[in-house]
């Protein structure tokens, strides 16, 4: 009996660090359907969290989120099981313009405005484009990068070698538990 308590008390300590690191990067379902957001009809839009969803900070202005909205369409269409949110945060762009962006490059998935920067603060998020996935238990299982295409402003890869995104997508319908972060490149999320 001494040796299973013991056991379990090393099992417990070999496993807490990893618990604690997985519970600093949960979300809370109800705050996040507690900020409003407003969709391209002008209309008060909740986040549908019961599968895994990807939040990708966007502003139409931004080169780099033109660059990678054909990318960010694509891969919503080959990942029906997860949900994916356009959320432009800040009050510098209208509905007309944010409407212009999605029929110029074909989105289709939800574009909200986070005009009071609640969901983008609650997130952390810094930068358009950065990207959330979150797994239907509320974990954030990526953070960061749509890949490393580029590589800081200004400076582009000529080939991409790493789709982080994306294969956090995959390790997700996968099963595989994964919690990766890194550090997103663009157009700064401003106080507008």
């Amino acid at each position: 009996m001494f040796i299973v308590i013991r056991l379990s008390f090393l099992l417990s300590i070999a496993v807490l660090p990893v618990f604690i690191k997985a519970q600093e990067k949960m979300i809370s379902p109800a705050k996040i359907n507690s900020i409003k957001l407003i969709d391209l009809a002008g209309k008060e839009s909740r986040i549908n969290l019961s599968k895994a969803v990807v939040f990708v900070f966007l502003s139409p202005e931004c080169p780099l989120c033109k660059n990678y909205l054909p990318g960010l369409v694509k891969l919503h269409n080959a990942n029906k099981d997860i949900n994916f949110y356009g959320i432009i945060p800040g009050t510098s762009y209208s509905l007309k313009e944010i409407n212009e962006l999605k029929n110029e490059y074909g989105i289709n998935f939800d574009l909200l405005t986070d005009k009071e920067k609640r969901l983008s603060k609650y997130l952390g998020a810094t930068t358009t484009p950065e990207v959330f996935l979150i797994n239907k238990m509320g974990a954030v299982t990526y953070s960061g990068l749509i890949d490393n295409w580029s590589s800081a402003l200004g400076q582009k890869r000529l080939v991409i070698t790493e789709k982080y995104l994306e294969q956090a997508i995959k390790d997700l319908l996968d099963g595989k538990q994964t919690f990766k972060k890194t550090i997103p490149v663009g157009c700064l999320i401003n106080d507008i």
